[in-house]
Order: C-alpha cells, then sequence, then structure tokens
C-alpha cells in the first residue's frame, strides 16, 4: 500500500510506515484536540470572572487544536518546540494558580480550587509534552512498531482522552466559576452564613435573667411604680347635672 510517510522536518514519498515516532505524533495531536474541547469549554465561565481570563483560554484552545493538526501533518522542530513550550506554560500558570495566587486580574494573590476540568486538562497537556518531546529526542530515528501494538496504543490513548475530555467538559460547564479558596462562602453565597448565625444565635427575650453576684441566685428585679388612675374632679359632674 502506498502513502506518504511523515518524517521530521520533511514529507517524503514512499510506502506508508508504523514507527514509534509517527505514533508519538498521533498520540500528542490527540491529547492537543482533548485539552483544546476542554479549554473551549470553559471559555464563557472565565469571560463572565474577566475578559482578559476568556480570551486567554480561548486563544489557548485555538492554539491547541491548530497545533494537533500540524504535528500530523508536518512535525518540525519549531512545530514540536511551539507545542512543548506552550503547554508547558499553560502547566506553570496553572501551578501558580492554583498555590499562590494569579500574578494578576480581579483575585491576584487568592489561590483557586482545584476541579476536575483543571486536572483532566492538567493531564492530557503533560500527554502533549511527552508526545513532542519524544518526537524531538527520536528525529529520523523512528522504529517501526508492529499493527497490532500501533492499534493496540491508540484505542487505549484514544479512551484516556475521550474519558478525560468528556470529565473536563462537563466540570467546566457545571461551576460557574473558579472561586477562591479563601473566601470561605461556598457555592450557597453570603447570606447562609448570615442566617447560620441568626439561627444559632436565640433571642435576646429568651434568654435568662442575670444572677445576683452577691446570693448567687436570680437578680430581683424591682416591680414597676403604680400610677393611680387620674381621679374624675366632682364639679365637673355637678356641671353636667345643673346643665
Amino acid at each position: 500500500m502506498r502513502g506518504r510517510a511523515v518524517i521530521i522536518g520533511r514529507v517524503v514519498s514512499g510506502p506508508a510506515r508504523r514507527t514509534d515516532t509517527a505514533l508519538a505524533a498521533r498520540l500528542a495531536a490527540l491529547a492537543s484536540f482533548g485539552a483544546a474541547v476542554i479549554h473551549f469549554a470553559v471559555v464563557p465561565a472565565h469571560w463572565q470572572e474577566w475578559m482578559v481570563a476568556g480570551q486567554f483560554f480561548a486563544l489557548l484552545a485555538l492554539f491547541q487544536l491548530v497545533w494537533a493538526r500540524a504535528v500530523l501533518a508536518r512535525p518540525t522542530n519549531l512545530v514540536l518546540a511551539g507545542g512543548v513550550l506552550l503547554n508547558l506554560g499553560a502547566i506553570a500558570l496553572w501551578v501558580v494558580s492554583r498555590t499562590v495566587g494569579a500574578p494578576f486580574g480581579p483575585h491576584a494573590g487568592e489561590p483557586e480550587l482545584v476541579q476536575a476540568a483543571d486536572l483532566c486538562a492538567l493531564l492530557l497537556q503533560l500527554y502533549v509534552v511527552m508526545g513532542a518531546g519524544w518526537l524531538c529526542h527520536r528525529g529520523l530515528r523512528g522504529k517501526p512498531i508492529s499493527w497490532l501494538a500501533n492499534g493496540v496504543v491508540l484505542l487505549g490513548a484514544t479512551s484516556i482522552v475521550a474519558l478525560a475530555s468528556t470529565v473536563g467538559v462537563a466540570s467546566g460547564l457545571q461551576h460557574g466559576h473558579h472561586s477562591p479558596s479563601g473566601t470561605g462562602t461556598g457555592h450557597h453565597g453570603p447570606g447562609v452564613d448570615h442566617a447560620d448565625e441568626h439561627r444559632a444565635h436565640p433571642p435576646e427575650a429568651n434568654s435568662p435573667a442575670p444572677l445576683d453576684e452577691s446570693v448567687g441566685t436570680p437578680a430581683q428585679t424591682a416591680p414597676a411604680p403604680r400610677v393611680a388612675p387620674s381621679a374624675v374632679p366632682l364639679h365637673d359632674s355637678h356641671d353636667h347635672e345643673h346643665g
């Protein structure tokens, strides 16, 4: 069967070959596609929090999508280096934002919560770095592999990427935003905390009477003075009789 074999840095005509470098390129492209799907899914939530963050994730997802196609068509050293550097930068930024907080933005310096979408995208980006790094290391020294090994590895990688993408998209759409971990308000908002405080403290009317320090018994409060009813003048009644 005739075809075009992809070799690092160039494309040559010849019989289609199954090599470890060609398999690594397919795996890296597959992982990059899955990471792009997750990042596209979280764009609306980040856009609502901060427009710049939404634009960043949109551009990151677009680059990962284009890179997945480029590494299959022509995996040159420039393409591979770009994929490694960008994904390593995204991983480093994620680690910083989840440990000490983002260096800029409305929530700068506040560590964010770690969610399933973050972990799935992180896993896929690590696969991209490993696949592209293997391609850079092997170069033109690809070794042929059997069709069975090639199929088994591709099937397993496709299953992992599909599962990670599904979980990541579901998590990214479920959570409206990445709330900082130090706020302590949770998903119900601050109103619930105030309501709990009101329920925890009973009304002051039901509180027991203060103790008299001298005898150790409840202090007796002095009765309120009685006000005598105002007497009606007698001359008024006489005036009515005469009238």
